[in-house]
């Protein structure tokens, strides 16, 4: 069975973020792209300060909306990416069994999050948390662009999304008393398939580099 590059949709900037990135990693890869979205939607986990609970809508309604991400975004990626191969799926039930069951099957999972600052780093949601602690396969977390809605441009088309990427270093973290092969070969392989620098570091220590081959 052919392995995909996965993407965990819900609608959110990052997410098409997301998309996008995934979209160029298939093309790379020469694998096909699937587009998932969980279409039960998880209640709050907190109380809002109004004592007004939140409202969730029908499963139909859930379905129906699930559905037009999915058509949005296939649209949004075919047109940047025409010779990717590209299949969606609605999976029901709650979005972190749902994104650890479709990871199952796929060479990689992508999932957005939303972005800090440069230096700050992510700020990881509750289902991208859980979904990294538990996932067996390699998990990939990409940001939207760091505009804020009222000052940031218009957002650029796929197209010009998929030609502004670059391919920069790949960074390996080691830690040199547990090191683990399958992470070591997954950094040099995106790192050969980008015909890019591979550095490693380690607390303590400075970055090195080495050719990818």
């Amino acid at each position: 069975m052919t392995r995909t590059i996965t993407v965990g949709l819900d609608g959110s900037p990052a997410s098409l973020a997301a998309a996008d990135w995934a979209a160029h990693e298939a093309q790379l890869r020469n694998l096909p792209l699937r587009l998932v979205t969980a279409w039960e939607w998880q209640a709050p986990a907190f109380a809002p300060a109004t004592g007004l609970g939140v409202p969730v809508p029908p499963s139909g309604l859930q379905r129906v909306s699930a559905q037009q991400l999915l058509a949005q975004a296939r649209s949004r990626v075919a047109e940047a990416s025409p010779e990717v191969p590209i299949a969606t799926d609605e999976i029901p039930g709650l979005p972190v069994p749902a994104l650890l069951k479709a990871a199952e099957e796929a060479e990689l999972l992508v999932l957005g999050s939303r972005g800090l600052s440069r230096t700050a780093g992510y700020l990881l949601g509750s289902v991208s948390q859980a979904v990294l602690a538990s996932c067996e396969r390699p998990v990939v977390l990409v940001r939207a662009a760091e505009h804020g809605v009222e000052e940031g441009p218009p957002e650029p088309s796929a197209r010009e999304v998929t030609a502004a990427f670059g391919h920069r270093d790949v960074v390996l973290g080691l830690d040199l008393h547990k090191p683990d092969d399958a992470v070591i070969d997954f950094a040099f392989d995106a790192a050969s398939q980008r015909a890019a620098p591979c550095g490693s570091f380690t607390a303590g220590r400075r970055p090195t580099t080495t050719a990818a081959s």
